[in-house]
């Protein structure tokens, strides 16, 4: 099967998730694999030695080639406006240059909405897999286009895969399909975050008391991160407890800063951002994992794959009540769902006081997520998809 797969995002520079893993895993498969997407970031002669077609190596399985379509529009702002006003003649060309049997595509305003029309006419069916709520990811002057562009994307491609029962309640309510819409859980390669060991020395390198408990967040500063309050609130704490921050983002320098204002620089470490092959690593020297993030539609409608990650290497964790992670999982066991980013860091503090709330997570079913389980599901929803043109 020959699988297009689209994107709005950097495909060689976004940090590795599940829209790298399904077309390297489905092309290791046997697949013949492409991926168009926007090089943001990226300079005018980065794009041109690019090319418009190139095939490049996997990013998560080394072994298998992908063919990158890369726009020559430029990478940032302007590049994207370019991109989005001309994305259905763009569409015509890289389907009439691959002829997918299928486009997967992750991507609504720049060209998600744009490439329906052009895949309708080649007769490609096009799946839609939900991750997000677009229009509350980018904020600004957009939203509201980009809020049509996702209703437009939901009711008109062939079918909708959504991460999670949250995540697809809400794009049944912007108008898609229910009998043309499913859950295809998102790939996690457990084993990895179960077996790594942390680096000799680490936490002394950052500056951690080797009695200190360590509470420790990962992934990126959003506004909706929730991690002012709990750095205000873990500075009321006074105990001996460290924070530490991994990633970075739009909150970084508002976060550094107020970590100076409270006086806690000696408790608290940002690290900047990890590359994939050593965060596991990192995740060993915590005690317990927090995930703050405010309970808002952007939040509740995600499932955050920080929490599996911490949940396979088996760290407890506090979250929000997020409608995702409920929906998934449930309260109890090693994941503890409270109110607020508040109650997150107070609960956090809470346990490596006292260890409650350290039971078996048997219950929590992670083995919905392993790489296998997952890419098979997603190939067969793939497979039934494509063969419905």
């Amino acid at each position: 099967m020959r699988i297009l797969f689209v994107h709005e995002v950097n495909y060689l520079t976004k940090p590795i998730y599940e829209m790298h893993e399904f077309p390297e895993h489905l092309a290791a498969n046997g697949h013949e694999v492409a991926f168009w997407h926007f090089p943001e970031g990226y300079s005018k002669q980065q794009i041109s030695e690019l090319g418009f077609k190139t095939a490049i190596q996997g990013r998560v399985v080394n072994s298998s080639r992908i063919t990158l379509f890369t726009p020559q529009l430029g990478g940032g702002l302007i590049g994207r406006l370019v991109t989005a006003i001309k994305a259905g003649g763009l569409a015509k060309a890289v389907i009439s240059n691959f002829k997918p049997d299928l486009i997967v595509s992750f991507s609504v305003p720049t060209q998600g909405w744009q490439l329906i029309p052009p895949a309708r006419r080649a007769k490609v069916p096009v799946l839609f897999r939900a991750l997000d709520v677009s229009h509350k990811i980018r904020t600004g002057i957009f939203s509201k286009l980009i809020y049509l562009a996702e209703k437009r994307v939901y009711r008109r491609s062939t079918w909708l895969s959504a991460n999670n029962p949250a995540m697809l309640q809400y794009c049944v309510s912007m108008g898609a399909k229910s009998q043309r819409a499913s859950v295809e859980w998102p790939p996690i390669d457990l084993q990895r975050f179960e077996t790594s060991l942390a680096p000799s020395g680490l936490k002394a390198s950052l500056g951690i008391a080797k009695d200190s408990k360590v509470i420790l967040y990962m992934g990126s500063f959003f506004y909706f991160s929730g991690l002012p309050e709990v750095i205000r609130a873990f500075a009321r704490s006074e105990g001996q407890e460290h924070l530490v921050l991994i990633g970075g983002g739009e909150q970084d320098k508002e976060l550094r800063e107020l970590v100076s204002e409270l006086g806690i620089e000696n408790r608290v470490t940002f690290t900047g951002f990890i590359s994939f092959e050593h965060l596991p690593g990192y995740l060993k020297i915590a005690d317990i994992a927090i995930n703050p993030m405010h309970r808002s539609l952007v939040a509740n409608a995600a499932i955050p794959n920080k929490v599996i990650q911490y949940l396979a290497a088996g760290l407890p964790v506090v979250s929000t009540r997020l409608d995702g992670l409920e929906k998934t999982f449930g309260s109890g066991s090693r994941l503890t769902l409270v109110s607020s980013a508040e109650e997150v860091i107070e609960s956090a503090i809470a346990w490596c006081r006292t260890g409650e709330g350290s039971e078996n997570s048997a219950d929590l079913d992670l083995e919905r997520f392993t790489l296998s389980r997952s890419i098979e599901a997603f190939e067969k929803r793939c497979r039934e998809v494509a063969q419905s043109a």
